[in-house]
Formats: C-alpha cells, sequence, structure tokens
C-alpha cells in the first residue's frame, strides 16, 4: 500500500473523513504524519530491512559519531576477523568490543589502526511527502507489502482516539494487536509476525552448532607417543 492507500484503510476502519474540506483536513494532516511514523518504529524494531556498509576506524581513535542515515545498527565486524564484534558495559570493554555511550556516539574496546570494519545497520527512510510514495520502495523504508498491515494497526493505535472519547482508551486494542500487552512484540502480534518472518526467510529449520570437543576425545591415538 501507498501512503495514500494507508491513509484510506485506516479512515475505513476508525470512521475519519479523509480529504481537502476543512472538516476533515486535520484528520488527513494526522495520518499522514501517522504513516511515516509507522515506517519508522518498524524499522527501528525489527530487521525487516538490513544493509551493510564499511566504516573506517581512523588511527588511535576508541570514539566516534554514527551517521544520522543509520537508524538503528545491529553489529560490527573488523576487517580480517570472522568474530562479530560484541556490545559490551563501557567499563569492561575488551579488545573485540564497543558501547553505545549515548544514542549516536560508539565507544570501541581497541583504538582503530586505519583498518575498515563491516557494519549491518537499518538506514533512516525519506518521509513520505506524496500519496504516491509506498514504503515498499528502498526510499521510503523497503518494508514489504506482507507487512504494511503492522503499519496500519500502528496509525489505528495513534488516531483511534481522534474518533471518540479518549477515556475509553479506543486506541488500546491496536496497540496490543501491534506491539502486545506487554509492548515486546511477541508471537501474535504485527512486530512479532515480521520478527518471525524474518527469521524463517530461508528456511524453517533451526541451525545448532557443533559442540565444542577436545582432540583427545577425537583421536584416540592422541596422546600415545
Amino acid at each position: 500500500m501507498n501512503r495514500g492507500q494507508l491513509k484510506v484503510r485506516v479512515g475505513r476502519i476508525l470512521g475519519l473523513g479523509l480529504g481537502p474540506s476543512d472538516d476533515t483536513v486535520d484528520e488527513t494532516a494526522l495520518l499522514e504524519e501517522l504513516a511515516n511514523e509507522a515506517v519508522i518504529d518498524v524499522l527501528s524494531r525489527t530487521k525487516v530491512h538490513v544493509r551493510k556498509a564499511q566504516v573506517t576506524f581512523a588511527a588511535g581513535v576508541d570514539e566516534f559519531d554514527l551517521d544520522p542515515v543509520v537508524l538503528r545498527m545491529w553489529g560490527m565486524t573488523r576487517t580480517g576477523s570472522s568474530v562479530r564484534m560484541e556490545e559490551q558495559p563501557e567499563w569492561r570493554l575488551d579488545s573485540n568490543g564497543f558501547a553505545m555511550t549515548s544514542y549516536q556516539r560508539i565507544r570501541l574496546g581497541l583504538a582503530g589502526t586505519g583498518e575498515t570494519a563491516d557494519m549491518w545497520y537499518t538506514p533512516r527512510p525519506t518521509p513520505m511527502t506524496d500519496d504516491a510514495h509506498d514504503p515498499s520502495v528502498l526510499t521510503y523504508g523497503k518494508i514489504p507489502q506482507e507487512f504494511h498491515r503492522a503499519l496500519v494497526q500502528y496509525m489505528c493505535w495513534h488516531a483511534a482516539d481522534r474518533t471518540g472519547d479518549q477515556g475509553a482508551q479506543r486506541g488500546e486494542r491496536y496497540r496490543i494487536l501491534y506491539e502486545g500487552q506487554d509492548a515486546n512484540a511477541g508471537p501474535g502480534t504485527e512486530l512479532g509476525r515480521i520478527k518471525t518472518a524474518t527469521n524463517t526467510r530461508g528456511s524453517s529449520v533451526q541451525v545448532r552448532r557443533h559442540p565444542e570437543v577436545l582432540a583427545s576425545d577425537r583421536e584416540t591415538q592422541f596422546w600415545q607417543g
């Protein structure tokens, strides 16, 4: 659904009027704002859209700011290492760790040496400003069509009180459908559905790690001279 279709769907569900008339202009503007907020919330809480970029760790520098285009960072790996860097408490960083000292600033456990690192992140989308703009397009979020129902539930959640008595908490029903009673986006919620679909995109096979064993357990002659 593009922005116009999202507005129409929410308007039909909640009984909101849409259009340029004086009676509906406020409702229309509200839904347009909520459509962009919904895209940001879904992107920041799921891995529905993740990209990889290379960053340079300047020599001798152990802190840097994330670019504003990064909506959320999911992980980093130093060049030449097969081990992904771990997010750790700032007070006990080791050579393979990093800590978020603020919303935008990162501190490294080992200062850079001029090498590069791979970073997995969700990019910040361009706000939709026209009804033809579609959140499934890369520019506006790249959220697949099959997950646009989550955008509708988010918009209904925040717009529902405008259609009636705010004391009745009309939006609570849609909030639970969107993120769950405890707001943890568990199974059965729209956000949970996106997470499950993302995790099983390749297959539904559970990935198991091989147990660690000693060389003497593998080779019966290991200790013999």
